[in-house]
């Protein structure tokens, strides 16, 4: 969050001569303005004239004028059920809620002081109704509201949840101001269009102070999100933290904005030490990442918080705070949570530390590798935008909660969050020489960075509060100690994963450079070399980085400019998994998996022609296949590879296994296991939905195969025919 350090424009009131508790209240604002919560001469006007200690009379003045709660009510158990907020809080909300004279606010959650500061703000040609469940806060608000001069203030006891119509005047309220911990936003309909309603919202467990405009019925966020802790709601607004507890052991994990899942099986996963994946990431230790874990609960679903009895007995490393649990994913009987480790002292003494993931359970490895490729991707694509957007519609009185397959989406009783987080491109600079050659940087191979031991362009990621102008200057700066004069944007690349989902974006910039490598000191990465395109084929390249210079060298003119909109390039993850499991079955001596679709129409089999330049059986006929990825069961991954390849629509009840290929390529100390499924129906046309793999779909009559076809597609096909369910194939 940033905020402007500029005191506001007003004069200061002098002190000498002040009672104690007038001193102490300039003293306050003064501070509140120094650190940038005070922003605008009206509310340090408010700040300055409303006695605070007036409304807290119960303690001290020291007390009321420190930059705290301030607690009023409490219940028989002692928790706080009102209370004053913290004044910093308050400066920052009413400077979001940008309020004006003649305004009609409204506060739910009352206490006196803040409506009083709201009248202040609105004068006397506005109107302000301050609103609250307990009849004890608003007795009290009524008696202290008087007492300071503000009984204009209209106090109301009501159950926000159920808003009486009789307070909402004529077209809604100006602008409403929440000021208790609410976990839903029922109050649209009684705002007016294009006011504002600022709000501490409940997501996940985490509580965000937010400002909002209404346009068009729904709200939408202008406001950088801060994080803040609020009085919960009572009674029809109260929020369920869907809290589950693991047998034995003091672990308590809770879906607050989610499905609760069964946690009984997580037991014996605690009793082992964890699985521990390193994302990488720092943080300082003053510096907060809660935009990371409200990403992640949109990002991994079966998302929950963790939180740990303090005397519970478990394996929990790195316990979080009682009053923030951490963020985890639960996968069957394995966990995974986010956790921190120091690394360093830091230039300020607070320390560094490194995001990690800790996993339990049988899958807990791959629960953590999970977790941590979605804090490296937020950290490459999202951190450093400011705040994300968020837009809140009503939904349908009469009618379910809308389903939707957008993961950053929240469901809740009265309204629908969206969540729109700002891609931050990196940058990358694309320089040639006079004589048609292209810079090209060799990366680390041993270094957790993207593309590693790959030949790319020069360039990084944007840091917080940078333009991938001001980016690239830095980074070519950092890597070669050069400025390029001419640098212009050239295209947007965008890299996507195998299922076609945004995984990467690189803003590129073309510029000239015309000296020899050996004049260039290079302080980054392995080697640079001036290569022309022909070279590339030969050189591990960074795909991004191939397609950058097909893309130029199939350029007739300039394209783009500096800070404006760029044509786009994209490129996708390559699917064929062969080489990325053959490693790892060499280690581990597992077979490798593999789905094929066998298609039958009117004695016909579907088969596609593989690109001439597939790393797999080029210009060869074949099924739809596919290798079943991580935690999936071969149906359901031949139902993804039917949709992803030809665009087919087949249901998983609706396939039957025909044959199992049990393989040993010659030469190959790896297993393949080719398992075969016939759908008893399918919706839809082949396609050609990936031509990078597949150049064309054909139907062939099964005793006229095509030439040259997969050895074992043919064989598998045979078998099928005679009705054979298993054929062993390349062992002896």
């Amino acid at each position: 969050m940033t905020r402007s350090t500029e005191r506001p424009a007003v004069t200061t009131p002098p002190t000498t001569g002040l009672d104690e508790a007038g001193a102490l209240r300039h003293q306050l604002a003064d501070q509140l303005a120094d650190a940038g919560h005070i922003r605008t001469p009206a509310v340090d006007k408010a700040l300055r004239t409303v006695p605070r200690h007036a409304f807290a009379p119960e303690i001290p003045p020291q007390k009321a004028y420190a930059n705290d709660i301030v607690a009023t009510c409490h219940s028989d158990d002692g928790r706080i059920t009102s209370s004053i907020s913290a004044p910093w809080l308050q400066a920052d909300m009413l400077e979001a809620a940008r309020l004006q004279p003649g305004h009609r606010v409204l506060e739910i959650g009352s206490g006196g002081y803040n409506a009083a500061l709201i009248a202040e703000l609105v004068g006397r040609t506005g109107g302000v109704t301050t609103l609250d469940i307990d009849p004890a806060v608003t007795d009290r608000a009524t008696r202290y509201l008087a007492q300071t001069g503000y009984d204009r203030v209209r106090v109301v006891t009501a159950d926000a949840e159920h808003l009486p119509v009789s307070i909402v005047p004529d077209g809604g309220f100006d602008t409403i101001l929440v000021t208790v911990d609410a976990w839903d936003l029922p109050w649209i309909d009684a705002l007016a269009d294009g006011g504002r309603l600022v709000a501490p919202l409940r997501l996940h467990q985490y509580t965000w102070a937010i400002g909002f405009t209404k346009h068009d019925g729904a709200l939408h966020s202008d406001e950088p999100l801060i994080v803040c802790g609020f009085v919960a709601m009572q009674e029809a607004g109260a929020w369920d933290a869907s809290r589950r507890t693991v047998p034995g052991t003091g672990v308590h994990l809770s879906w607050e904005d989610g499905t609760p899942l069964p946690v009984d099986q997580l037991a014996p996963a605690l009793a082992r030490e964890p699985f521990v994946a390193h994302s990488h990431v720092t943080v300082g230790g003053q510096e907060p990442f809660d935009a990371l874990t409200l990403y992640l609960a949109g990002a991994l679903p079966g998302f929950c918080r963790l939180s740990v009895d303090p005397d519970g007995d478990n394996a929990v490393l790195n316990p979080p705070p009682e009053h923030w649990p951490g963020a985890a994913i639960v996968r069957g009987a394995s966990l995974a949570r986010l956790a921190t480790e120091r690394i360093s002292d830091g230039d300020d003494g607070n320390g560094v530390y490194e995001l990690v993931v800790h996993g339990y359970g049988p899958h807990g490895h791959l629960a953590a590798q999970e977790m941590a490729e979605q804090v490296q991707h937020w950290q490459r694509v999202h951190r450093a935008a400011l705040c994300p957007r968020i837009t809140i519609h009503p939904l349908a009185d009469d009618g379910p909660a809308p389903a939707t397959d957008d993961p950053h989406v929240f469901v809740k009783k009265h309204t629908r969050v969206t969540i729109d987080w700002p891609i931050i491109p990196g940058t990358a600079a694309l320089l040639t020489d006079d004589k048609g050659r292209y810079l090209l940087h060799l990366r680390s191979a041993n270094k957790p960075i993207w593309r590693p031991g790959q030949w790319a362009l020069l360039g990084g990621n944007t840091e917080k509060g940078e333009t991938c102008d001001q980016a690239i200057v830095r980074e070519l700066d950092e890597e070669i100690g050069l400025a390029i004069p001419d640098l212009t944007g050239f295209v947007t690349l965008d890299t996507l994963s195998a299922n076609r989902s945004f995984k990467d974006r690189v803003r590129v910039y073309h510029g000239t450079l015309n000296t020899p490598v050996h004049e260039i000191e290079l302080r980054e990465g392995i080697q640079l070399r001036w290569t022309r395109i022909e070279e590339t084929a030969e050189m591990t390249m960074d795909p991004g980085t191939a397609a950058v210079l097909h893309a130029h060298r199939n350029a007739h003119q300039p394209r783009g400019r500096r800070g404006g909109t760029l044509p786009v390039v994209e490129v996708r993850e390559p699917r064929d998994h062969r080489s990325r499991s053959r490693s790892r079955s060499r280690s581990r001596r597992r077979s490798v998996i593999g789905t094929h679709l066998v298609l039958i129409r009117d004695g016909a089999v579907l088969l596609g022609k593989r690109h001439p330049s597939s790393a797999f059986a080029p210009s060869t006929w074949h099924l739809p296949a596919g290798h079943r990825e991580d935690m999936e069961s071969a149906v359901t991954c031949m139902v993804r590879e039917a949709q992803e390849e030809a665009g087919l629509r087949i249901a998983e009840r609706d396939l039957s296994l025909v044959h199992v290929l049990d393989l040993l390529d010659p030469g190959s100390t790896i297993p393949r296991v080719g398992l075969f499924f016939a759908p008893s129906h399918w919706e839809g046309e082949p396609l050609v939905r990936e031509p990078e793999y597949c150049a064309e779909w054909r139907w062939w009559p099964l005793d006229a195969l095509p030439e040259p076809i997969v050895a074992y597609t043919r064989v598998a096909l045979e078998a099928i025919s005679r009705g054979t369910l298993y054929t062993p194939m390349g062992w002896s």
